[in-house]
């Protein structure tokens, strides 16, 4: 371990549960935690996936749409590791998009059942655990930046992510007494299997940063807000985005695609908003 790992970030003694720790953010999280000394719980549905994870970290492979599963999960880590002071709940499922006139309910159910249920399953027997070790805890959320600005045909994975933001404040409240935070952060674009096939060199264009981020950028806030240094922060939606929810998306676009190609912003301008639209 890196002797200034554990100046600042020392979680030695502490058991760490991660959700969707099969790969990006997830995975990120949960070896950073490892690291900072955290005896770490990875849970997913891909078995293949959390073996990448190496030695020294448990793994259960958890459908955490299913509370049944979950409960019992969160009960073999109390058994196996103690009960949970950390809890980073990244799993999460993007379905594609969706326009509100030809909505896929299935695809709306699904992310629900796994994004926000099965999320609040999980922080439900993480504060469980917390509150009856009576040693105060960390609970990490994740949402997106598209709950705060909003993606057309976005409209299942958009939602699932804000109400959790709505419910993170909610469950602060209750468990601040306690001294259990309750922190939710909202990555932009990073660079995880979620954005698929995209072509990142369009990101690197139009992002205020000019880049992506990368999984291990995020995994540091989250052990951040999982250590003694954070227990003054509790209720936040923190972004985590390269400065995009800090500017005018579209603006910012539109100049870009005038500065390489000043004809083609008026191109579609005209494609869409055409003249003769009533």
């Amino acid at each position: 371990m890196n002797p200034s790992d554990t100046d600042l970030l020392d979680l030695t003694g502490r058991v760490a549960v991660v959700t969707g720790a099969a790969s990006g953010q997830g995975k990120a999280a949960a070896l950073r935690l490892h690291r900072a000394g955290a005896s770490v719980a990875a849970l997913d549905l891909d078995a293949e996936g959390l073996a990448s994870l190496g030695n020294g970290i448990m793994t259960l492979t958890v459908d955490t749409s299913d509370p049944a599963a979950v409960e019992e999960a969160f009960d073999e880590i109390r058994r196996s590791l103690g009960p949970a002071y950390i809890l980073a709940a990244a799993a999460a499922v993007w379905a594609g998009w969706n326009s509100i006139l030809d909505l896929d309910y299935r695809d709306l159910e699904r992310i629900f059942r796994i994004n926000t249920f099965g999320t609040l399953y999980c922080v439900k027997n993480a504060a469980r655990h917390m509150t009856e070790a009576g040693r105060g805890g960390r609970i990490v959320m994740w949402s997106s930046i598209a709950a705060a600005r909003g993606q057309p045909h976005d409209i299942p994975y958009t939602g699932s992510k804000a109400a959790l933001e709505g419910m993170a404040r909610a469950i602060s409240g209750e468990l601040a007494p306690r001294e259990i935070t309750v922190n939710v952060i909202a990555p932009g674009a990073i660079d995880t299997p979620m954005l698929g096939d995209a072509d990142l060199s369009f990101y690197d264009t139009v992002l205020p940063g000019r880049r992506v981020g990368v999984p291990e950028e995020v995994a540091e806030m989250v052990a951040w807000l999982c250590s003694p240094r954070s227990r003054f922060v509790t209720g936040a939606v923190i972004p985590i985005d390269g400065g995009v929810a800090a500017v005018n998306g579209p603006w910012m676009l539109s100049r870009t695609i005038r500065s390489a190609d000043p004809a083609l912003v008026d191109a579609l301008k005209a494609d869409i908003y055409p003249a003769d639209r009533e």
